[in-house]
């Protein structure tokens, strides 16, 4: 009876490389672990060939390339854990997702305060373009905070300008006189009847 012909993957060193790496692979990600097993059986198959039946110094020298198997495994994704029974089943907020509804709170009450909403608002945009900035899960609030607090800006920036005229201009009459200006208490009356 003939033997037949060792191929590459079927060498006792790459099936027990290929067993091990399974194994380790066992907490990773279903998805992931089969991607890892595939692409490592096809880098094999083309080092050592389909047809031809390798030495074990080759094969051993293709294993070395690859390198170990926790190395491989632990570059993986590791599986996500089951949710226990107590947990809810809704996704769980992201850390921090309070800060943009926070923002936007704030950014309206700047609308009705006078001179205060002006520096509130100009915190409320430097906070909100650094997180747009970022990967902040709450994108349509922070621009709606931008744009509320700009609105604010405006508004104080009018009052600001409206209150300065009004004190400069409007609080007294400016008359040009090319001489002496009397005041009405200086007169003096004196004692002599016309």
């Amino acid at each position: 009876m003939t033997k037949a012909p060792q191929t590459g993957l079927s060498h006792p060193l790459v099936v027990a490389y290929l067993g091990d790496l399974d194994r380790a692979l066992a907490s990773a990600d279903p998805q992931e672990r089969l991607d890892t097993v595939t692409a490592v059986t096809e880098h094999l198959t083309d080092a050592l060939g389909d047809e031809a039946e390798p030495t074990t110094e080759q094969v051993r020298a293709v294993l070395e390339e690859l390198g170990s198997v926790e190395k491989i495994a632990d570059a993986a994704t590791p599986a996500s854990p089951a949710s226990p029974a107590w947990a809810s089943s809704t996704e769980e907020q992201p850390r921090g997702s309070w800060v943009a509804p926070a923002l936007l709170a704030t950014a309206i009450v700047s609308l009705v305060l006078p001179l205060l909403g002006g520096a509130l608002a100009i915190g409320c945009i430097v906070t909100a373009v650094v997180l747009l900035r970022g990967d902040s899960p709450r994108r349509p609030l922070l621009i709606a905070t931008i744009v509320v607090s700009s609105v604010t800006l405006v508004i104080t920036a009018v009052l600001v300008l409206g209150t300065l005229a009004f004190t400069s201009f409007g609080g007294g009459v400016v008359t040009e006189s090319s001489g002496p200006v009397v005041s009405s208490e200086a007169i003096v009356v004196t004692g002599t009847n016309p």
